[in-house]
C-alpha cells in the first residue's frame, strides 16, 4: 500500500495544485457522502478519467491496461463472468489461468466486489486498472460481439473525424442523406444507441437495438443498399472499394439542430455487408444542455 497521500502525490503528479487539493479537502470534509478523494477529482472535472486511470494504477502499483488497444481477451474468461456480474459491478475479464482469473476495474480499492468475483468464478482475482468508460465498452462489444471501435492494426480501421453537414449531400445524396439522417434522428430521440442495417433477399432491413434485443424498425428496396453502404463509407473516409474486409471509423452528423458523433461498423456477410451505426459514439462528448433539448 502507498505510504505518500494521495492528494500529494497527484499534485506531484500534475494533475491537480495545492489550491484544488485544499478545497477538494474542504468539500470531503463538508459531504455527507465519503468520496474518495482521486474519485471526486473526476466527478468535478478536474482530472480526465484517461488521465486519472493511468495514475491510480501507478499510485496502488497495479498494471494498467487501455483497454481500446487490448488484443488479448480469452473466451474462457468471458464465459466464467456472466454479463449481468459484469455489468453490475462494471469489470472486464481479460485472461483465465489455471485457478486465476486477470480482471480490468476502475477501483483498486473496491475489496466487496473482488470478494463477490471470487465467490461467483472459484477464481483467485489478479486486477489490473482501466476506465471505467472503456470497461463498460468493452463489457458490450464482447459480449455482443459488436465491435464498434476496434484496436489499431484491424483491417480497414480509421481513427479519423469526418464532419458530415447532411445539407452539404442534399444535391449529389438528396434522398440517401434524408434516408440515413432520419434513421439516426429517430435513434437519438428514442434513446436508441445501435442501428442494424443489412441486405435480404429482395429487401434492406433496419433494425434497432432496444434492451438487447433486434427490432425492426423498417425496410426499403434493396436497390438502396449499395447507395446508403457507400454513403456511410465516404462519410466515415473509409474505402469504398474494399467490401471484403471490416471496416470502422466514425462521422459526426451535423444539421442546424443536431451534432452527434457516429460509429461507423462494416462487417463482411455471404449476403453482402452488414452495416451497425452507433448513436451517438461517445455520449460523454455531447453538451448537457444539448442532450437534454433533444
Amino acid at each position: 500500500m502507498p505510504v505518500k497521500p494521495i492528494g500529494q502525490s497527484m499534485i506531484e503528479a500534475n494533475l491537480i495544485n495545492q489550491g484544488q487539493l485544499d478545497e477538494l479537502l474542504e468539500y470531503q470534509r463538508r459531504s455527507s457522502e465519503r468520496v474518495p478523494l482521486g474519485r471526486l477529482t473526476v466527478d468535478l472535472g478536474l482530472v480526465k478519467e484517461e488521465e486519472f486511470g493511468p495514475f491510480i494504477a501507478s499510485y496502488f502499483n497495479v498494471p494498467y491496461v487501455n483497454l481500446e488497444r487490448c488484443l488479448t481477451v480469452q473466451k474462457e474468461a468471458l464465459d466464467i463472468v456472466p454479463e449481468s456480474i459484469a455489468k453490475r459491478y462494471n469489470v472486464f475479464p481479460l485472461v483465465k489461468e489455471d485457478d486465476t482469473l486477470t480482471i480490468a476495474i476502475s477501483d483498486p480499492l473496491d475489496l466487496t466486489t473482488l470478494e463477490n468475483l471470487e465467490a461467483v468464478t472459484h477464481c483467485s482475482i489478479k486486477q489490473v486498472i482501466s476506465t471505467t468508460d472503456q470497461i463498460r465498452h468493452s463489457i458490450t462489444a464482447h459480449y455482443t460481439g459488436i465491435f464498434l471501435r476496434p484496436n489499431e492494426g484491424v483491417p480497414g480501421f480509421k481513427e479519423k473525424v469526418s464532419v458530415l453537414p447532411f445539407e452539404k449531400y442534399k444535391k449529389t445524396w438528396p434522398f440517401i442523406s434524408s434516408l440515413v439522417g432520419l434513421l439516426i434522428e429517430k435513434a437519438v430521440n428514442n434513446n436508441i444507441n445501435l442501428i442494424h442495417i443489412q441486405p435480404d433477399e429482395n429487401r434492406v432491413k433496419v433494425f434497432f437495438r432496444i434492451d438487447k434485443k433486434l427490432e425492426k424498425a423498417v425496410s426499403y428496396p434493396k436497390s438502396v443498399f449499395r447507395p446508403i453502404v457507400n454513403f456511410v463509407k465516404k462519410a466515415s473516409s473509409l474505402n469504398l472499394q474494399k467490401n471484403d474486409i471490416p471496416q470502422a471509423g466514425y462521422f459526426v452528423y451535423s444539421t442546424t439542430k443536431l451534432n452527434v458523433e457516429i460509429g461507423v461498423a462494416i462487417f463482411p456477410t455471404l449476403s453482402g455487408e452488414r452495416m451497425v451505426l452507433e448513436v451517438p459514439r461517445r455520449i460523454g462528448w455531447l453538451e448537457e444542455d444539448w442532450f437534454k433539448s433533444i
